[in-house]
């Protein structure tokens, strides 16, 4: 196994140079949700579209349902731009984490949540796999543990 060092630079930036909506002082950056169904994912601003949509459904209202659907989706928007900023980000196939390599992105809790970017790997006398991702923080996995790698979009 090869090993990286980190270099303990605290910079996060996607491949064009800026840097990802939501994130944190940590180097951890936050994601817009989604509901997954099979093997599909659902973003969060289409469920927030249905509710708004169906919720008024009860009070008979021919328009509601349209302006309460924009105004759920209007919500969603601001809330994942302006309130608490989020990236978008696309699951990729999940594997072991011994296969991640310095520069590459990976969902810190399963296939959902917040993401980090590998700064590090180092492959420990005791057989774990030590990894630091950008802006600190240091992980311990087996090497065998499966992560969810991600494409960061925005």
């Amino acid at each position: 196994m090869t090993m990286w060092l980190p270099d303990n630079d605290m910079t996060v930036r996607l491949p064009n140079g800026s840097a990802p909506r939501g994130l944190c002082p940590d180097g951890i950056v936050r994601t817009t949700g989604w509901l997954q169904i099979g093997r599909k994912p659902i973003s969060s601003g289409l469920w927030a579209v249905l509710a708004g949509f169906f919720l008024p459904l009860p009070f008979q209202l021919g328009w509601l349902p349209f302006l309460t659907a924009a105004l759920g989706y209007a919500g969603w928007k601001i809330w994942t731009l302006r309130v608490r900023p989020s990236s978008r980000v696309v699951n990729l196939e999940a594997r072991p984490v011994a296969e991640l390599t310095p520069g590459e992105w990976f969902r810190l809790y399963g296939s959902a949540g917040p993401v980090a970017e590998v700064e590090a790997l180092q492959l420990d006398q005791g057989g774990w796999l030590r990894i630091w991702v950008r802006g600190g923080r240091e992980l311990t996995l087996a090497p065998d543990f499966r992560i969810t790698p991600v494409e960061l979009r925005d």
